[in-house]
């Protein structure tokens, strides 16, 4: 999937929020922090890759593609906060989904205290690594994606 035509739609949105929104105010800023982790644990959800306890399989694509395409916006958003230019992700050689989500979560729990490139590439690197491991192919991450950030377009410029 070619991240950074996704990422140029996002600072797309992200101008029109802007306008709407004081990104710099601590209040609003922690609410995006807070956003990225219950989109974390939304997708981790409907992957069941947590239920130890039961034989549950995760639910369908058309489920869990979506939770994953709101963790990938916030995070794109959060990139654009940080005047990232390009996006470089790197390999991940866990193959461990639990302990990827756990390694996203981590890093995006500390957004609060230090906005940095590093950490926002790491998390996109978990979360297009966990995407692999799900199957995913790049069409239907970049068609969820797109359709995500299409009807987001629509609705802010409403």
């Amino acid at each position: 999937m070619d991240l950074n035509k996704i990422y140029a739609k996002e600072k797309i949105i992200n101008s029109y929020f802007e306008e709407k929104y004081d990104y710099q105010n601590e209040k609003i800023f922690n609410k995006q922090v807070l956003e990225l982790l219950c989109e974390l644990s939304e997708f981790a959800y409907e992957t069941k890759c947590f239920k130890f306890w039961k034989n549950e399989s995760q639910s369908a694509p058309e489920v869990t593609i979506p939770e994953f395409a709101d963790c990938l916006m916030i995070t794109l958003c959060f990139c654009d906060l940080a005047n990232i230019e390009t996006i470089e992700i790197e390999e991940i050689k866990e193959k461990d989904i639990v302990k990827m989500f756990i390694e996203a979560y981590k890093i995006a729990s500390t957004l609060t205290i230090n906005l940095d490139k590093d950490k926002l590439l790491k998390i996109l690197s978990y979360l297009m690594a966990i995407s692999n491991l799900l199957g995913y192919s790049d069409e239907e991450l970049e068609t969820y994606c797109t359709e995500k950030m299409d009807k987001t377009l629509k609705r802010i410029k409403q």
